[in-house]
């Protein structure tokens, strides 16, 4: 009998085409699912480092205030006398946080400040190569540029830590309340001329005026001192989420923001009509004027910003606080603690005319910016 020797051959082991293809298919399906939880955690996280910068200046606020006599900064004034001029406009353009600068361990900066304006008072040319944060000059630009004072940014906002030549100086997200007016913020009490412009008395920053813990009689933890807003772009953009600001008058005598709100949209209510491309918001940190570096609790969050057509109005407008924060800003209240404000805030009748006592007619959101209406809105 002839012996039969059965070979059996190795089986080789592999995935086909279809099924290759099903595996990719739900891997695809896997990374869809986690990639927006994955970015949620990160602004997740982003919007808690913002909350920690807030919480971080509410207590420089208050240790400035401990150190002289119960008194918070001026919204801008003139640093040890010196008048800083831009262009035509003669103001003073330091704004609050440069006071605040050795309350958050910034001392070199603030050091180096006020170096500056001390020798800048006594001859102009000595600084001529020093570096004001104001000044455009390339010298002087290049030396503030790159330093960038961390809880006045948001991790949220990749503008801010960019270099545009013609900006000059370090940016901030970090704005004042402008309360719930936004007639002028030029001038002192004094120099008012007529009764109607005198708002500065309703927010917490004001021109010259160094204004007391006891002033906040609406209650510090019922007001809001500080917010946020993005840093635009590129100089000519027309986003109002961006930091773009319509060129409109906004107040026909009255000050009503429902008109900035009609009027500065385009019609896709994202850009702004004819947008103000003199108007640099958050490029200079040290800047205490209104357009550059306030808010008002006029019209709700992540909303249009308006602002008259003419040069001197850096002091007056509508603006709105900012943020890439989903669906809201965060605002920092007097008494230190911080919260996360909705782009849907109650903001109540925004065709009713500013007023300079009394509640405002602006809401919730009105109420939050004055800091001596009669209101006790602690809910936001």
């Amino acid at each position: 009998m002839t012996n039969v020797r059965v070979l059996y051959g190795r089986r080789r082991w592999g995935f086909t085409l279809v099924e290759l293809l099903v595996v990719i298919a739900i891997i695809g399906i896997l990374i869809g699912l986690l990639l927006p939880a994955v970015q949620a955690a990160r602004e997740a996280a982003r919007r808690m480092q913002c909350t920690n910068n807030f919480k971080q200046l509410g207590l420089a606020l208050h240790n400035y205030a401990s150190a002289n006599a119960e008194s918070f900064p001026a919204g801008s004034c003139y640093f040890l006398g010196f008048d800083q001029n831009i262009g035509s406009v003669n103001c003073p353009v330091n704004g609050g946080i440069v006071f605040l600068l050795p309350f958050f361990e910034q001392n070199a900066t603030y050091d180096e400040y006020y170096h500056w304006a001390y020798d800048s008072m006594k001859d102009r040319s000595l600084t001529s190569n020093y570096g004001t944060p104001w000044d455009l000059a390339p010298a002087n630009r290049d030396h503030w540029f790159g330093k960038h004072i961390s809880p006045l940014l948001c991790p949220s906002d990749g503008a801010n830590k960019e270099f545009v030549t013609v900006t000059g100086s370090s940016c901030t997200n970090v704005y004042y309340c402008a309360g719930d007016g936004m007639w002028t913020f030029a001038r002192r009490p004094d120099q008012e001329w007529t009764p109607r412009s005198s708002i500065g008395q309703r927010a917490f920053w004001q021109r010259e005026v160094w204004k007391s813990i006891s002033s906040v009689t609406d209650g510090t933890s019922n007001t809001i001192c500080l917010s946020e807003c993005v840093v635009p772009i590129t100089r000519d953009t027309a986003v109002a989420r961006q930091g773009a600001v319509a060129c409109y008058q906004p107040h026909d005598g009255e000050a009503r923001p429902l008109l900035c709100l009609n009027n500065g949209y385009e019609a896709d209510r994202v850009r702004v009509k004819n947008p103000c491309t003199w108007i640099w918001r958050g490029r200079i940190w040290s800047n205490g004027r209104a357009a550059e570096a306030w808010f008002t609790c006029t019209l709700p969050p992540n909303s249009v910003s308006c602002v008259a057509g003419s040069y001197n109005s850096h002091e007056w407008g509508s603006f709105a606080p900012t943020s890439y924060h989903s669906g809201g800003v965060n605002v920092l209240r007097v008494d230190g603690s911080v919260s996360f404000v909705s782009d849907t805030i109650d903001t109540g009748d925004l065709s009713a005319a500013q007023v300079t006592s009394g509640r405002s007619p602006y809401g919730v959101w009105g109420a939050m910016g004055s800091i001596n209406g009669g209101e006790s809105v602690s809910g936001i």
